[in-house]
């Protein structure tokens, strides 16, 4: 098959096919459409050789047409290219990052409160939380962590909003003790906990894609 293709693409370098061939995993559908790309976009053997080297590191983030038009912003040179897909690899990972721990730290301050009121329901100081501490916590947490401070505490007073506190003239939160909801939060803690183990479920395999 290999020698099908090399027989199919006469014009690219048997070197950039058999790369082309290895990084589909010997998919001929997906290196046929890799091929073309590179025939309708370089007129050199060495821009092909530049082009492949390219879609081999940077193939699995981003859309071959990222590539195409971040190697034509930098006019073709293969160096500034790279470096800037570098560039914006470097900073996708840190954006991905900062979400994934605000995740972590929304999720943890969410189980913690619910297991309290679940396993203490008519402890009262479970069912208050004083606005300064919420903030004092969650700043520390997001500092540590590198999160976005002013998101995580939008998105936490939202969750607190659905669990069932309410917000007191003073600014504090409070949670009616109420016998009838704690299969409420009951489900809602498990609803947590089940998003949790999808979102590492789903990192893992996007890590194994």
């Amino acid at each position: 098959m290999l020698a099908q293709l090399q027989q199919a693409f006469p014009n690219i370098a048997e070197e950039v096919v058999l790369k082309a061939w290895e990084k589909c995993n010997e998919n001929v559908d997906m290196t046929k459409d890799i091929l073309t790309w590179l025939i309708e976009n370089t007129t050199t053997l060495q821009q092909q050789q530049y082009l492949m080297e390219l879609f081999i590191h940077f193939g699995g983030g981003f859309e071959k047409t990222t590539i195409l038009q971040t190697w034509k912003n930098f006019n073709q040179i293969f160096i500034d290219t790279f470096e800037k897909l570098e560039e914006i690899c470097a900073t996708s990972n840190l954006n991905e990052l900062k979400e994934e721990n605000e995740f972590k730290i929304i999720r943890e301050m969410c189980l913690h409160l619910l297991w309290n009121i679940l396993k203490y329901p008519k402890h009262i100081k479970y069912r208050q939380i004083h606005k300064q501490a919420l903030y004092n916590c969650l700043s520390k947490k997001c500092s540590a962590l590198g999160a976005d401070f002013e998101r995580v505490f939008v998105t936490m007073e939202n969750e607190l909003q659905i669990i069932g506190f309410k917000k007191g003239n003073d600014d504090n939160w409070y949670y009616q003790y109420d016998h009838s909801q704690l299969l409420h939060l009951w489900k809602y803690y498990q609803k947590v906990i089940f998003d949790q183990v999808m979102y590492v479920v789903n990192k893992t395999n996007d890590i194994n894609i």
